[in-house]
């Protein structure tokens, strides 16, 4: 039996005994929340920025990413948010790989508003990001096929299809001072493609 009103670490306990798994669950004031399973969409732009991220990050052995990681935004009552990505460069690598729910701060976020839900309370999950000090929080939106970047000092840059991804120099990891996603790019349109892989995966199966 899932209590209604629990801590972080109570979720993190009990988030595998939710509806599927707990898959598509946050904790929001106390109360596990079942978020609106992600579209095809969705889907493509995990796997194609998966797969340029993990070539970026094995070039340059600079940080790690974690996917669907719960991040503990606010105590009391606790709210935990799970953001598509999560990219960590402080500490000992991979230590936040297998967690459920962490209370370290990445570096940088990225967020897929590709559901209503998730396109509606869009607004608040930047805001808990940024109280928490988290520098770059980046929105990959695939109904628009734009996407916003949130910064420090509230400044936004939106990108869309004929634009590149850039890790800009001013992306500054809060503890170590150091550049996040130096040298990292990738067109904005590739994000947004279906993998040729993918679909020949599928038409194999």
């Amino acid at each position: 039996m899932i209590q209604r009103i629990m801590t972080a670490e109570e979720y993190a306990d009990q988030k595998y005994d939710l509806p599927d798994g707990g898959r598509w669950s946050e904790l929001i004031a106390g109360e596990p929340v079942i978020l609106e399973q992600p579209s095809d969409a969705h889907g493509n732009v995990i796997r194609n920025l998966s797969r340029v991220l993990a070539k970026w990050i094995e070039e340059t052995q600079t940080g790690y990413a974690c996917f669907e990681l719960g991040i503990i935004v606010q105590r009391a009552p606790d709210t935990v948010l799970c953001p598509a990505v999560s990219y960590f460069v402080a500490g000992n690598r991979w230590v936040e790989t297998d967690k459920v729910v962490t209370d370290k701060m990445p570096a940088l976020i990225i967020e897929v508003a590709s559901t209503v839900d998730r396109r509606r309370n869009m607004p608040v999950r930047i805001s808990h990001y940024r109280n928490c000090g988290i520098p770059v929080a980046i929105v990959i939106d695939p109904q628009e096929q734009k996407i916003a970047i949130h910064t420090h000092a509230d400044r936004l840059k939106v990108l869309g299809r004929e634009d590149v991804l850039v890790g800009q120099s001013d992306w500054l990891d809060r503890s170590t001072a150091s550049p996040l996603l130096a040298g990292f790019e990738v067109p904005v349109s590739d994000i947004f493609q279906q993998p040729e892989w993918w679909e020949w995966a599928r038409r194999s199966e």
